[in-house]
């Protein structure tokens, strides 16, 4: 019996295209997770994709299946996601990876800085506050209800540190002054030591120092998204068409391929016209010659009815002569008998 094996590429390639359109996910709760009691949540929450299946591996981790890649880029795209007041954390399948070295650790999310002096809202400003956080995927400038504009930053953070409430900043000029951050999709998390992933009831860790720092609390979760400003270069590229200067009068060159086209299906065409043409000029001939042949044929029969009625008088005529003759012989015999 053999030691080892060597298995072709041909044997899993159904396991291999099942993979490819499949997600790796995490549950960030100290809760007991069962595969099969988050079915039927999930499918809620992703709009129930094709061929939705749930798979647990070792080390708590999760395999979503699905027959869709447009379900996958979707799902993948709303990372993280709120499961149960809990983030579920979802990565892309990869062959070479192992589940067990991935990055689940930290989590991509929108904070909010409210605070800080208009002439410091700026993206810069928020990449550098967010880079003291974690690592920065987005620094933008929002809009909020009665005028209000922020900054609003997505920064990977580790679920494995407290989330900060707040930071203090300053500049030899402005002064100091303290920025509250306010989390967006925070899911269940302890104010008494700032981890998520349990609640304060529960909690065994040491409580923050709040000495130095804003206490936690509900306040530090937001509901309201804002709307993003956007720059001026972003305005030269807005999609309204009627908002560039050349709005309807420019159209770029008609490709020489369509005009071909064009050229051959007109030129199929006409030998289609003429020909209709000519049927429809045949038509009146031919009604023409039957409407004369209708007309020679009444004349004929108007001429055969004249004769027709011109032998019978002439026959009626000779008929009565030939009595008259008849009744004058027999009165002369009867002359000649007397």
């Amino acid at each position: 019996m053999p030691h080892f094996s060597y298995y072709p590429e041909q044997i899993i390639e159904d396991g291999l295209k099942a993979c490819q359109l499949s997600i790796l996910g995490k549950i960030i709760t100290n809760k007991p997770i069962f595969a099969s009691s988050i079915q039927n949540g999930l499918e809620n929450i992703w709009g129930s994709p094709p061929g939705f299946k749930i798979q647990e591996i070792e080390g708590k981790f999760l395999q979503f299946f699905m027959n869709n890649d447009e379900d996958q880029d979707r799902i993948l795209y709303g990372n993280p996601w709120i499961f149960r007041n809990s983030w579920l954390i979802v990565k892309p399948w990869d062959r070479e990876t192992d589940p067990r070295t991935m990055d689940f650790d930290h989590v991509p999310i929108w904070i909010q800085l409210w605070g800080l002096p208009p002439h410091c809202k700026t993206k810069a400003m928020g990449n550098h506050l967010g880079s003291l956080i974690g690592e920065v995927e987005a620094s933008e400038i929002y809009e909020y209800p009665g005028k209000q504009t922020i900054i609003k930053i997505k920064v990977a953070i580790n679920i494995h540190k407290p989330i900060p409430s707040g930071i203090h900043v300053g500049n030899p000029t402005d002064g100091t002054c303290w920025i509250d951050y306010r989390y967006e999709k925070l899911p269940q998390t302890c104010f008494n030591c700032g981890l998520v992933g349990h609640e304060a009831k529960l909690c065994r860790n040491s409580a923050l120092n709040t000495d130095t720092i804003a206490p936690l609390g509900p306040w530090i979760r937001s509901t309201q998204y804002g709307r993003r400003k956007m720059d001026e270069k972003d305005r030269k590229f807005y999609s309204n068409p009627s908002h560039s200067p050349n709005f309807g009068k420019y159209s770029p060159p008609v490709p020489a391929a369509l005009l071909a086209q064009l050229a051959a299906i007109k030129l199929q065409s006409q030998p289609t016209e003429k020909n209709n043409q000519n049927q429809n000029m045949e038509e009146p001939s031919q009604q023409e010659d039957s409407y004369n042949g209708i007309n020679k044929n009444t004349n004929q029969q108007l001429t055969l009815d004249r004769n027709v009625q011109q032998k019978s008088v002439y026959m009626q005529n000779t008929e009565q002569e030939a009595i008259i003759s008849i009744e004058a012989n027999h009165q002369v015999k009867r002359l000649k008998m007397a």
